[in-house]
């Protein structure tokens, strides 16, 4: 793979040496056996950054209970990093239990492509959902003033682990899909000889459409991650 440009998905994640709020660490080596997730922002001291981090912070738990790490991003340096979690522990109460690279030459980002026409240096809002055999799974791009839904990121997570357990896709919206509820998609057949005998092994809509029962704790794990993202929660909270 070119140094030049950003690793796609179903490539191997790039071997970096990284300076992180907890030390030098080596990707995707580290993360060896695990899942992670590498995320960049634009700045530290910043309103959406700071309310992201809380959000994973918060939600560090449900990564790790799906072989999930955290790696943040920034252009700022480490002692920056360092400031901004004794910032946000101190004032809202929350600490944050992952690394941040520190990044001020921007050889990281721009070799993950995450500086965009936004800002010459400030990074985007990049997500890299990476596997246990460290190959990118999942690539998202938001822009500096659009905060990320985490919940989102947790329930992209899950269903990507479900396809590589169970061999099957997964429909919009799942488990709550429109057409198929909590089910998942059944991989179209590739020869004729299998057609005629799909509607019979599957419910479905045609033989190119059918799904399979997901296994309900599956189904409402995922379901959480949505419910929890409606709930209102109090300003201040």
């Amino acid at each position: 793979m070119s140094e030049e440009r950003l690793p796609l998905i179903g490539e191997k994640f790039p071997e970096l040496e990284v300076q992180t709020s907890k030390g030098k660490m080596k990707l995707p080596d580290d993360f060896k056996g695990k899942w992670f997730v590498l995320f960049s922002h634009p700045g530290d001291f910043t309103p959406v950054c700071t309310t992201e981090f809380v959000a994973f912070a918060k939600r560090y738990e449900d990564f790790k209970a799906l072989n999930t790490e955290l790696i943040g991003l920034s252009v700022d340096s480490d002692i920056v990093h360092i400031k901004w979690i004794e910032w946000i522990r101190d004032k809202v109460g929350v600490d944050i239990p992952f690394p941040i690279i520190a990044d001020p030459m921007g050889y990281v980002a721009r070799k993950l492509g995450m500086i965009h026409a936004q800002s010459a240096t400030a990074t985007v809002r990049a997500v890299f959902i990476v596997d246990d055999k460290s190959i990118v799974r999942l690539i998202m791009y938001y822009p500096m003033e659009l905060g990320r839904n985490i919940d989102e990121i947790l329930r992209a997570i899950k269903g990507l682990q479900m396809v590589d357990k169970y061999k099957v896709a997964i429909p919009a919206n799942w488990p709550n899909n429109e057409i198929m509820g909590d089910n998942f998609i059944v991989p179209p057949p590739h020869n004729i000889a299998e057609i005629g005998e799909r509607l019979q092994k599957y419910k479905g809509l045609d033989w190119w459409l059918t799904w399979t029962p997901a296994p309900k704790e599956d189904a409402e794990q995922a379901r959480k991650y949505l419910q929890r993202v409606a709930q209102a929660i109090p300003q201040g909270k």
